[in-house]
């Protein structure tokens, strides 16, 4: 591999794990702010390149992670009502438990991108 495809896929690794880093700080830290600027780096990218691979699996896992987060606890209320203890229970143990599952596919996301590798990928 010559110098200038070396410096290329440094550049595209560097930005799918800004991607990847992202996508993980929505789902922790900065959740809606972070989602947003995520957004905003979508122009940047060859849709040809590891970095929009990345770009396109982090806005699908943040809006499933939504989704599922925002949807299923509030059906679980609204079936269960607000007066229940079971129902908190119950949300509060599917919030955790799914809430989790994103991170650990978004840090497994990230570690694919340092790699330069897509998250699922055909052997």
């Amino acid at each position: 591999m010559n110098l200038q495809a070396r410096i290329q896929s440094k550049e595209q690794i560097k930005s799918a794990s800004t991607i990847a880093l992202w996508s993980i700080l929505n789902l922790t830290f900065l959740p809606g702010l972070a989602f947003i600027i995520l957004l905003l780096q979508r122009k940047k990218h060859d849709t040809n390149s590891l970095s929009y691979y990345h770009f396109k699996f982090a806005i699908k896992l943040n809006l499933s992670a939504a989704a599922a987060l925002i949807f299923v606890s509030v059906l679980m209320i609204l079936l269960g009502g607000l007066n229940s203890g079971w129902t908190w229970v119950f949300v509060i143990t599917y919030f955790v438990l799914v809430h989790t599952i994103f991170i650990v596919i978004a840090v497994w996301a990230l570690i694919r991108a340092w790699a330069g590798n897509k998250v699922f990928s055909k052997y």
